[in-house]
């Protein structure tokens, strides 16, 4: 590497350790960020609204509207008679 920039890093980095203040912020939010961001930030879809045209009304279809019923990621909100 070039001695001006391990010169301007090793700087840098002597400045961030005398003020503690930035010390804390630069390592205090991306900490917090983890946490909050890992908590809240989940791929776990529920209670999903769907509309439903049952246009064959048949055995086949009554199964699967009551498979989606009876799973916890759908919610059968609206029963559509036309379309």
């Amino acid at each position: 590497m070039n001695s001006r920039l391990i010169s301007i890093i090793r700087k840098e980095f002597i400045q961030i350790i005398r003020d503690k203040r930035a010390l804390a912020i630069i390592l205090i939010i991306p900490i917090m960020q983890l946490f909050l961001l890992g908590y809240s930030a989940t791929n776990d879809v529920r209670n999903i609204p769907l509309a439903v045209y049952d246009q064959c009304r048949c055995a086949e279809s009554r199964s699967l509207l009551d498979a989606y019923r009876a799973a916890d990621y759908f919610h059968l909100a609206y029963t559509v008679s036309s379309e």
